[in-house]
């Protein structure tokens, strides 16, 4: 049989079956249907000997829907982007202004953050101020929940919770959203209501709310950039999603390979005066990314009336290696614009934590980014099934890198900077990456990225 095209003695790493071994790679309109000891011959033939192949990454955690950014996420080796914490309040709009229009696969949550943002008439943006009504009210449950359970009946991919954003939201609340994911067999994507490490109002309370109601309402549940929440007490954090895991909770947890978070100076998360307690830090470990500035008390407080993101220089590295060593901790970049995070978290852990201090192995590194994300949105969506994997059958969503070159190249002074060493990269079946170069395509082309939607319900 002659194929569409097929790569040539690459090492073939799948996580779900933990082969590791030289292949050939057969691909017939845009799927995998043959994979090889012996030379195969297709119209296209491409060697990629002292090359990885392995599943194209998928990040369930981004908030950079843009053409620029997945640009940045197909040079970093990401086929599928999702929006599953802050999400949206309205789907079919999400959807059809992306249709045919993107590079890479994608989806998103309906946003529990976003809904009461439309509640209570917030002005449209990515968080609520931290003194508004989105945030500070909680008297429109009712209203709240409906608009929630019309957007999984449109095919939300996920329900995202941002629940410090909001610190309104009463417990019953969050109740009510979880027995609604259950109800439609979806992931509750969840960052917490506290952070820090402190006993009263810590992140270890803040956790405990939460498998509580995995509990009580059996919804599955994914903890959102744990290390970034619970920072020096990480370690018992995941102790406890271990456990709950054990015992049978479907649960998982997240985290991106960096030292500093991103946020909404304007946000809720700084409401309290105690932030600089909680996060162990002070004015100094803030950098406001419009001006690159370094904050004191007065720059904060000057900036906090303007809004913008900040960087937040706060978690501990050992929370990092936590997470990495985790089986149950999958890799989410959260990406936002001033923070290198949304152009090369994979390739960090590739080449910095893999390669470099050899913290993991390179096959659990990969599990993390494309086979555990894909499996955590399978209930949602049918397609992730053939996603995330290297097997006959499978959709041809493909990375191949360097191993001995991949790494990130993005810092904070320069956040934008592509990722080194992703050498061909494709989304259903077509380059979008090739020979370590971005594919132009042509304005008028219908790109290859589709989207990655939940059952729509009439």
């Amino acid at each position: 049989m002659i194929y569409d095209l097929v790569f040539l003695n690459g090492r073939v790493m799948d996580p779900e079956t933990n082969i590791d071994a030289i292949r050939s790679i057969g691909i017939q309109n845009g799927s995998i249907v043959s994979i090889s000891e012996e030379v195969l011959h297709g119209h296209v033939e491409v060697d990629i000997s002292n090359l990885i192949l392995c599943p194209g990454f998928i990040d369930v955690h981004s908030h950079e829907h843009s053409d620029e950014y997945y640009a940045l996420k197909c040079q970093d080796g990401v086929t599928s982007v999702f929006e599953l914490e802050v999400g949206t309040n309205d789907i079919d709009q999400w959807y059809a202004e992306r249709e045919n229009k993107t590079l890479v696969n994608h989806g998103v949550a309906i946003g529990h953050i976003q809904v009461r943002m439309k509640v209570f008439h917030h002005p449209s943006g990515f968080l609520p101020q931290s003194d508004s009504p989105a945030a500070l009210r909680a008297d429109r449950i009712d209203q709240i929940t409906k608009e929630i359970e019309y957007g999984l009946r449109r095919g939300a991919m996920a329900m995202g919770f941002g629940i410090h954003y909001v610190p309104a939201a009463t417990r019953w609340e969050i109740v009510e959203c979880f027995r609604l994911a259950k109800k439609y067999d979806v992931c509750c994507h969840v960052h917490m209501r506290h952070f820090g490490a402190q006993e009263k109002n810590g992140s270890l309370a803040a956790l405990q709310e939460i498998l509580a109601l995995g509990a009580c309402t059996k919804a599955a549940i994914n903890v959102c950039h744990v290390h970034s929440t619970c920072l020096a007490v990480t370690n018992k954090a995941l102790e406890l999603i271990h456990d709950a895991h054990r015992n049978g909770m479907d649960i998982t947890t997240e985290f991106y390979p960096y030292l500093a978070g991103c946020s909404s100076i304007d946000s809720a998360l700084f409401n309290d005066d105690i932030w600089q307690e909680q996060l162990g830090i002070g004015y100094d470990s803030l950098t406001y990314v419009n001006t690159k500035e370094q904050l004191d008390i007065n720059s904060f407080n000057k900036y906090r009336k303007e809004g913008g993101l900040i960087i937040i220089n706060s978690i501990p590295e050992q929370a990092v290696i936590d997470c990495l060593q985790s089986p149950i901790t999958l890799m989410g970049s959260d990406a936002l614009r001033g923070h290198p995070r949304a152009a090369g978290a994979c390739a960090r852990v590739l080449g910095h934590y893999v390669r470099e201090r050899q913290l993991i192995t390179l096959m659990e590194a990969i599990r993390k980014m494309s086979l555990l994300p894909a499996q955590r949105l399978e209930s949602a969506s049918s397609q992730m099934k053939v996603r995330g994997r290297i097997c006959v059958g499978a959709i041809a969503d493909l990375c191949i890198f360097d191993p001995m070159i991949v790494k990130d190249c993005a810092t904070y002074e320069e956040p934008k900077l592509p990722s080194q060493g992703i050498v061909h990269v494709l989304v259903n079946g077509t380059f979008v990456v090739h020979n370590g170069k971005l594919v132009a395509m042509d304005k008028n082309t219908k790109l290859p990225g589709q989207a990655i939607r939940g059952v729509i319900r009439d």
